[in-house]
């Protein structure tokens, strides 16, 4: 078994940069974000390439890495919206929920509001919410997924939805009045 120092950059980029590229843009559809997600899998190898400890499973790893930072982009491509685009037309439901989950995110625990803010409003990455909170990046994953779970507790202790066989909401009840929402 070699050593993590035997590994460098530049063979990791001569073995890996095509076959990667290929691999990222199969799953992002366009050029421009399969350099970019490239790129950082680069400069995330180069920041980690001291923790590797097993060059037998340096494929597994430089993949594992690649496919983080794919999901990672499809993430900061869906933070909510503050308004709708002009051309979308939102559902009833949308319109009377809309202004309640603002109120909602207000009142939940501030190291959860400010965490779910970052990510779904601002766009952040965990990493990013991590590094602007002075926390762990698994301590920004936990108070996104907590401040998520606490709002959608507010939301279903206020409003009514019906959902689909999937849990996707379909419509929301509007004659429950909810003294959260006003």
């Amino acid at each position: 078994m070699q050593t993590a120092e035997k590994v460098t950059l530049e063979t990791i980029w001569q073995d890996f940069a095509g076959p990667l590229r290929g691999f990222i843009r199969k799953r992002v559809g366009n050029d421009p974000d399969a350099d970019d997600i490239l790129q950082q899998v680069f400069l995330k190898i180069q920041t980690r390439l001291d923790s590797l400890r097993d060059t037998e499973r340096l494929q597994g790893w430089v993949y594992r890495i690649a496919r983080n930072a794919i999901a990672d982009h499809y993430r900061s491509l869906r933070p909510l919206p503050d308004v709708l685009p002009a051309e979308d037309k939102p559902s009833r439901c949308e319109l009377e929920v809309r202004a309640s989950v603002a109120a909602m995110i207000d009142r939940l625990d501030p190291k959860y509001r400010d965490a779910l803010r970052l990510h779904e409003y601002e766009g952040l990455t965990q990493a990013q919410i991590a590094e602007r909170l002075g926390i762990s990046v698994s301590g920004a994953k936990s108070r996104v997924q907590r401040g998520r779970e606490q709002l959608k507790k507010l939301l279903l202790a206020c409003c009514r939805f019906k959902t689909d066989r999937y849990g996707h909401i379909v419509d929301c009840e509007d004659d429950y009045a909810c003294a959260h929402c006003d």
